[in-house]
């Protein structure tokens, strides 16, 4: 990027600049990359950009510079040979630190911009368990959107893209059963097998009268014909391969 002498430098020039002075993986992000991508309402008067919180943390004057634990490569690109955050990683880190009234005319006017909506739904379970900032919004809005009931917490989400992942069928989210009256609101259900899947279940509950509810819940399900798979945390976190045996055999005995 050139310019003659004495000419000041344009706003491009600047956020190059600045990309620059910030080290060696540094994207344009949050609300200049909103102005990269032509978003209404952005502009690149106070730049800002993200770097990784990898090696030594070089300071510059000539933005503000955030560190997210994770940039991924395939959240980054380039618009005018300018390193930026994708589109939808611009949505979400705007989520995470504008209001939510901006933040949701941002990701409308991304979706405008041709953001899929599919795509915020595949970047949401890439990263909800992580506990990113301005996931609740997001997770809302795209429920919303798809007619289906927001997850209610990112371990459940990873719970879901497991079962993405592995190719089974995508059970319904926070579904309210029971007998004839009822019994409560469940975090994922088979339908057709009358299979319940729990991401919180008693493991959740240290005390004991949660743990005499849960088990009173439980046996009202079983007492209404449904089959209770309660899934431990640590094996979502830690051993997702035992999670996909245990739900594909739960629904191989309840056909």
């Amino acid at each position: 990027m050139l310019r003659l002498v004495g000419m000041p430098q344009s706003d491009e020039q600047r956020a190059m600049t600045a990309v620059l002075d910030a080290g060696e993986g540094a994207v344009l992000s949050h609300r200049s990359a909103a102005a990269m991508w032509g978003l209404l309402g952005f502009d690149l008067k106070q730049l800002e950009v993200s770097r990784a919180r990898t090696g030594p943390n070089r300071p510059t004057r000539l933005a503000k510079v955030h560190h997210p634990r994770l940039l991924p490569a395939h959240h980054c690109t380039a618009i005018d040979h300018i390193p930026v955050t994708t589109l939808v990683r611009t949505t979400f880190d705007l989520a995470g630190s504008e209001h939510a009234g901006r933040a949701e005319r941002a990701l409308h006017a991304a979706l405008k911009r041709g953001l899929s909506w599919t795509a915020v739904e595949d970047h949401l379970s890439e990263t909800a368990a992580r506990g990113r900032g301005g996931i609740a919004l997001l997770r809302a809005l795209v429920a919303d959107h798809f007619g289906k009931p927001a997850l209610e917490s990112g371990l459940e989400v990873r719970f879901l893209q497991l079962l993405r992942r592995a190719g089974l069928p995508e059970p319904r989210r926070q579904v309210d059963v029971g007998d004839d009256q009822w019994v409560g609101r469940v975090d994922f259900l088979y339908d057709d097998q009358h299979l319940v899947l729990e991401v919180n279940g008693t493991w959740h509950h240290s005390g004991p009268l949660e743990v005499q509810r849960d088990h009173h819940r439980t046996a009202r399900l079983v007492a209404a014909g449904y089959t209770v798979l309660p899934i431990p945390e640590h094996l979502i976190l830690h051993a997702p391969e035992a999670v996909v045996r245990l739900v594909r055999e739960a629904r191989r005995r309840s056909a």
